[in-house]
């Protein structure tokens, strides 16, 4: 009895932490900050208990990786990624010491200082990451997503096509007689 309201109390809890962090990052979207990657922690939390939510982050996941594997593939977006973050940095710094600029705060700059230092060090580890791939002769990332997602299509729909028909059936023709 204690273990299944021991697993319930831990399905509330995660419950309400998973929708409170979803709720920040949605709010992050529209306000300065990182919201996409609080989503994905939400999404992450979320998924300790439901398996849709454990799909979301994965495709989260998977779109997160694919964007980094595009912007550390070419010079120049690396490039202007890396002068974005310098840029929000830059901004938040402002925004926390110019009192005159709209919504001046520490905790708007704050969170503008800390969006620009999750872009640097995502861009900078993904940049290192595909790196180390190369070097090695490997695929990125991003790539060993793509073949573990393409290879889960196959599985899929080879399953599907092999349950499609009873057993046994005589194959069908697409031509009426």
């Amino acid at each position: 009895m204690l273990n299944r309201s021991a697993r319930i109390i831990r399905r509330i809890v995660v419950s309400a932490v998973g929708v409170a962090v979803l709720g920040l990052g949605v709010a992050l979207l529209a306000l300065p900050g990182p919201g996409f990657l609080v989503i994905a922690l939400g999404f992450f939390v979320l998924s300790l208990e439901y398996e849709w939510a454990r799909r979301q982050f994965e495709q989260a996941r998977r779109r997160a990786a694919d964007l980094a594997d595009q912007a550390a593939a070419s010079v120049w977006s690396s490039a202007f990624t890396i002068l974005f973050g310098l840029g929000m940095i830059a901004v938040g710094i402002l925004w926390i010491v110019v009192e005159t600029l709209p919504f001046s705060s520490p905790w708007t700059g704050g969170s503008v200082v800390f969006g620009g230092l999750v872009i640097l060090s995502t861009i900078l580890f993904s940049l290192w990451q595909a790196k180390q791939a190369r070097d090695a002769g490997e695929p990125t990332p991003a790539e060993l997503l793509d073949l573990k997602e393409e290879e889960h299509h196959r599985r899929v729909s080879a399953t599907s096509s092999s349950t499609s028909a009873p057993p046994g059936a005589p194959p069908t023709s697409s031509t009426d007689e």
